[in-house]
């Protein structure tokens, strides 16, 4: 079906998306409000801690206790937004309404987060909670209903992977381009603050003019899809308490394809969420790199990602979402570890070597990219889900099923960073530390825990990914079906 007109089943039918390519500018819309998502994420993954740890001087264990329970506690937040999200019918849609009304208190509260007062470690404790928690709550209206939106705009199988690989693409291209700036410019090294990233100056600045790109990301991103209200399936409401749709979420375990996807998922954001708590020690302390090595590495790390969206959709192809989405985690398992397995063995460059940046560009951003390429398809292959509990149920659910995908990301993130915070106190890892100061033994325990880590986690992920059971003629089969309970012949 490629008509421009909006699928309105009769009473009691199950409504399907159009079967179509989206057209380009829609998929460009569709992806840039990531850019949001992707600057908050790397913000609360890669800066955070080490602000108010290394900068403010806050132990690292009350920074990642706050921020884990701030977002288990979002988590719980995300099936509320997904269950009013597919209830909610209005002239603006489902999903609409909630872009536009989170766009500007996403951007205030992430500036308030970055401009802590003078208080206490207990006073600081509950400002990070508490702000935190806010961020990830207004943020949470915009993520949930707009990664709903994706399988409303096409039933297509592998056009689903494309859009949701832009997502990805302009969450990291976001992010990146961000950190790229503020290490190269907002955190270069001053007289006062030769280690630049340790210059608080540069963090206020930085949250300035981030928290005004989020906002304006999302604001974009809603106006640019606008327009394809008109052609989403009509749904009728369905009536449920909240306890209902805390229910309806534990109840969808019982689909065997969700508890795969969300067990592979765990595994894979832990991975993630440790790899990247943990990245800015690495590249302070461990590889001793200045502010403009970071900006490369951050670049580097981009390249890995059009790579990650470009090949996603390419070997699922080839040979299918699980076994691609597996054959990408193997390969993240084996590229991540290699610089630091490198170091500790003596097989890498020593950090004064100019040749070190090169080396350890290569793995990382290509180990990184095999993982988020993995991830492309975990989102993709949610949508096969969402179709298959569609027929079985006979309502439409993907705000709550990307509530579902939400609340274990959010827990399983919160838990890189509490993890990533263990790690530094098991480590020993001092607070306020001066790079080239560290012990070696500090140092080597830390990338012996990471390394470890990320490994089984990442094993495990590959395992469960590849006994997905929806491959692309289950699903193909699936939208004929209910084709055919809802077209009118």
């Amino acid at each position: 079906m490629t008509d421009a007109t909006a699928p309105k089943p009769a009473s009691g039918d199950i409504a399907v998306p159009l079967e179509r390519r989206v057209p380009g500018r829609v998929k460009f819309f569709f992806g840039f409000g990531a850019i949001a998502f992707g600057i908050k994420d790397n913000g609360f993954s890669l800066l955070l801690l080490i602000y108010y740890n290394q900068v403010i001087g806050v132990p690292a264990a009350i920074v990642g206790t706050a921020v884990l329970i701030a977002l288990m506690m979002d988590a719980f937040v995300d099936p509320i937004v997904g269950h009013i999200s597919d209830n909610l019918r209005t002239k603006w849609g489902r999903r609409h309404p909630f872009l536009y009304l989170s766009a500007i208190p996403a951007g205030l509260f992430f500036l308030l987060l970055w401009n802590p007062p003078e208080t206490t470690n207990t006073g600081m404790f509950f400002y990070i909670w508490g702000i935190a928690f806010l961020v990830r709550v207004t943020m949470s209206c915009f993520e949930v209903p707009m990664a709903a939106l994706g399988p409303e705009l096409t039933s297509d199988y592998h056009e689903r992977t494309r859009i949701f690989g832009l997502r990805f693409f302009f969450g990291w291209l976001g992010g990146a381009t961000m950190l790229l700036f503020t290490f190269a410019v907002l955190l270069a090294p001053t007289p006062a603050y030769p280690d630049g990233q340790l210059n608080p100056a540069g963090y206020r600045d930085y949250a300035i003019i981030a928290s005004v790109i989020m906002s304006g990301a999302i604001l974009i991103s809603a106006l640019g899809t606008h327009s394809q209200i008109k052609y989403l399936p009509t749904v009728e409401r369905v009536h449920m308490t909240l306890g209902q749709t805390f229910r309806g979420i534990f109840a969808s375990l019982r689909n065997r394809a969700f508890l795969i996807l969300m067990t592979a998922g765990f595994c894979a954001n832990v991975s993630q969420g440790i790899s990247f708590g943990l990245l800015t020690y690495f590249i302070t302390y461990f590889w001793e790199l200045e502010t403009s090595a970071l900006a490369w590495y951050v670049l580097a790390l981009l390249f890995g990602i059009v790579g990650a969206v470009v090949f996603s959709t390419l070997l699922s192809r080839k040979v299918g979402k699980p076994k691609a989405a597996a054959i990408f985690l193997i390969g993240a398992v084996c590229l991540q570890p290699v610089p630091y397995i490198g170091r500790i063995f003596g097989l890498v460059p020593d950090n004064s070597d100019p040749s070190l940046l090169p080396t350890i560009l290569f793995f990382i951003a290509i180990g990184t990219g095999s993982l988020v390429a993995a991830l492309i398809l975990k989102s993709s292959m949610l949508t096969d889900v969402i179709e298959d509990d569609a027929e079985k149920t006979g309502r439409r659910s993907e705000g709550l099923f990307f509530a579902g995908q939400f609340f274990v990301q959010k827990c399983v993130s919160g838990a890189g960073v509490f993890i990533s915070a263990t790690i530094l106190a098991i480590a020993a890892f001092p607070d306020q530390a001066t790079p080239g100061e560290v012990a070696d033994t500090v140092l080597v325990d830390l990338a012996l825990i990471y390394v470890a880590l990320i490994m089984t986690l990442g094993l495990i992920a590959a395992y469960f990914m590849s006994r997905f059971p929806i491959k692309e003629a289950d699903h193909h089969a699936r939208i004929a079906r209910m084709r055919g309970l809802t077209d009118t012949q």
